[in-house]
Formats: structure tokens, C-alpha cells, sequence
């Protein structure tokens, strides 16, 4: 008799992702990647011969799908050999008004594919699911049902549940306790006797324990995510044996952080070298984070002759540069008025103003700069 298991752990599919913050073609096209990227995930599934896949939770964006996407979503899903299991998550949860509960899903869903909408163990070839969908939008915690002498003990036990482990989540983002959903006990695996659990929500690819993962979404929705654009194998060869757990990547989009300090024309020249190596520029989107101070020349160049050029050739360039100061040069300044009100302000700012730093006194006198060029420019100042 068969007593191992071999399936595909994913979870958060986000189907139907707005992407708002994405403009124009490119973000129809990330909005579209979903589709291909299920795609991806049959194959493989289909190439590690796979018994089933298990998405541990938000599938879907949010239940206002229209019937087009949802068909696209059915399309994809055609492409699997196996049976797909899919957990409600807290964008997707089973509630009264959820997509699995519609007329269209009825009719027109694979046959292959499962929702896991009731808290019971299921046999699956020689493995059994103990899901924990969620039933409502509510923070609660839908494992509390399980525990080790619910279900089989001589089958693998696999629990598929949606949700932040606090430990974990406060360790990599000690200040932003909104990511939390769904609260789950870190020792979930050992209480329940699981020999794997399959985690969604947190977006990326995260080990918890020998016998919890989270799987991460397999195409990435924002750049705060770590480590996502996977999927997992996992294999157990018999119940109570340890997972074994192979990564394979499967995201068409990479969202990258590029974070630079700029003080001099070295160190933008390095900038513009970094954007020209992001590898597969066409399909990755950049945050721009830059910090530093630069004469005005320099911080021209930056602005109208790197951030410009990049913007059209990246899907989406968002540059943060708020820690990027402008510093004057005395031939910078001495453009300034030395008489009048402007000439006295100049004064007080390059002696620096007591309940100001150096640096709020440095971007005041850029402002005040730019202002008096476009003032003398537009015929303003006689």
C-alpha cells in the first residue's frame, strides 16, 4: 500500500488584483501575469508528478469578480493533471456572497478543482487534508478545531490554514502589526500531529519550522514583499517522516528595491551603472530609494537624465527621494539677492536657524533658489 505523498504547496493567488498602483499597459499586464503564472504552476506540478496541489488561501482578490477574469482564472486552472484544493483566505473567505458560492462556479469550474470550505479531514490518495478555511472576514483563529486525534494517525497529515504566526511576523516586521491576519499558534504542527503544514498570507517564501512553510505568492504584488515568486514541492515519504521541500520559481514580474546614497558624480555614475545591470528590465519594477546630498547640477542629472530615461524603460519606476537633499554651492547662493528681504533670509539660513537642521536649512535655500530662477525667468524680478 502506498504511504508516501508527493504535492505543490502556493497560496495566494491574488486573481483579480486592481494593481492600481501600476499605471497604464503595464498594469493591465501584471493584472494578466496571474493567469500565465497558474499556468506555470501546472507544469510544475505536472513535471514533479504531482498526487494534487493545495493553495493554502486567497485565491482570489476579492469575490466582485466579473464573469471574465473568472473564466480566465477556470482557463488556467484546465491546465492541471491533478486535483487542485483551494482554501478560502481572508480576501476570499466562504461566506454568502464568495465566488465558489455562485452560479458560474457551478456550472463552469473544472471538476478537478476543490474548494475546501469545511473544517474535516479529506483523504487524498495516501495523504489527508485537515483544511482551515476562513467563514467569515472576522480575526480569528480557524485552526483551533484541530488537534492530534482528529483524523487518521497512519495516513501524512497535511494542514492547510491561512494566517500570521505572530512570532514570525513581529521578527521580520516589528512595527507593522497590520500585517497580521488570522492569528495561528507557532507550534500548530507539533499540537496537531501535521506531518506538513501548508501556510498562506504572508507573501513570501518562509520556513517556520521543519514541518511548516509558507509557500509565498507566486507572483509578487508590492516591493515589501520577501522572497516571493514560488512555489513548493513537497514529498513525505510516510507519516511522521520528515517534508522534503524544493522551491521552484515560477513569477513572471520582480519587483526590486534599489536603494542608493548619492554625495558626488561617482556615485550617481554608479546609480545610472546599477539601473543599466538590473537583469530582465522589461519585466521587473523598480523602487528607487536615494538618500544623500548633491549640488544642483548633480541633482539635475539625476532627475532629467537617469530617473527620466528609466521611467520609460522599467513597467514601473517609483522613486523615493525624500531623504535626497539639495547642497548650494556658495556660487549657487550668490545668485541669490544679497539686499532686501531674500538677501536676509539668505543670511539667517547660511548661519543656520537654531530650531532647524542643517539639512531643512540647505532644502530652504534650494527652495527658495529654484523659486527666485523661475521668478527671474518668467520676468518677475526687476
Amino acid at each position: 500500500m502506498e504511504t508516501g505523498t508527493r504535492f505543490v504547496h502556493t497560496a495566494d493567488w491574488q486573481i483579480g488584483l486592481r494593481a492600481n498602483h501600476v499605471p497604464g499597459d503595464h498594469g493591465a499586464a501584471v493584472r494578466l501575469a496571474r493567469y500565465d503564472t497558474v499556468k506555470r504552476i501546472a507544469d510544475v506540478a505536472r513535471d514533479a508528478d504531482a498526487d494534487f496541489v493545495v493553495v493554502a488561501g486567497d485565491v482570489f482578490e476579492h469575490h466582485a469578480l466579473a464573469r471574465e477574469p473568472l473564466q480566465q482564472a477556470f482557463e488556467a486552472l484546465r491546465a492541471f493533471h491533478c486535483d487542485v484544493f483551494l482554501l478560502p483566505g481572508n480576501h476570499d473567505p466562504y461566506t454568502p456572497d464568495a465566488l465558489y458560492r455562485s452560479q458560474w462556479w457551478g456550472r463552469e469550474c473544472p471538476k478537478h478543482v476543490k474548494v475546501l470550505w469545511q473544517r474535516r479531514p479529506l483523504d487524498v490518495g495516501a495523504a489527508t487534508l485537515l483544511p482551515c478555511p476562513l467563514l467569515e472576514r472576522d480575526n480569528h483563529d480557524p485552526t483551533a478545531w484541530l488537534s492530534a486525534t482528529v483524523g487518521p494517525a497512519d495516513r501524512v497529515r497535511v494542514g492547510v490554514a491561512h494566517g500570521g504566526v505572530r512570532e514570525i511576523l513581529q521578527r521580520l516586521h516589528p512595527d507593522d502589526e497590520a500585517e497580521l491576519h488570522n492569528d495561528l499558534p507557532i507550534g500548530l504542527s507539533d499540537r496537531a500531529g501535521l506531518d506538513y503544514l501548508a501556510l498562506g498570507d504572508w507573501h513570501g517564501r518562509l520556513q517556520v519550522n521543519d514541518r511548516t512553510w509558507y509557500s509565498g505568492t507566486p507572483e509578487p504584488t508590492r516591493f515589501k514583499e520577501k522572497d516571493p515568486g514560488h512555489v513548493l514541492v513537497v514529498e513525505v515519504d510516510k507519516p511522521r517522516a520528515a517534508p522534503r521541500v524544493t522551491s521552484q520559481r515560477v513569477s513572471k514580474f520582480t519587483w526590486q528595491k534599489v536603494v542608493c546614497t548619492l554625495n558626488n558624480g561617482d556615485h550617481v555614475a554608479a546609480l545610472e551603472r546599477q539601473l543599466d545591470e538590473v537583469p530582465n528590465r522589461s519585466n521587473t519594477l523598480v523602487e528607487l530609494v536615494l538618500d544623500g546630498h548633491l549640488d544642483l547640477t548633480l541633482r539635475a542629472r539625476v532627475e532629467h537624465e537617469i530617473i527620466d530615461r528609466y521611467r520609460g524603460v522599467f513597467p514601473l519606476l517609483r522613486v523615493r527621494d525624500e531623504g535626497l537633499f539639495v547642497r548650494l554651492t556658495d556660487a549657487d547662493i550668490d545668485q541669490l539677492p544679497r539686499d532686501g528681504w531674500i538677501g536676509q533670509v539668505v543670511d539667517r539660513l547660511r548661519r543656520g536657524v537654531t530650531e532647524y537642521t542643517f539639512d531643512e536649512c540647505q532644502e530652504a535655500l534650494q527652495r527658495l533658489h529654484t523659486l527666485y530662477q523661475a521668478t527671474l525667468h518668467a520676468g518677475g524680478v526687476r
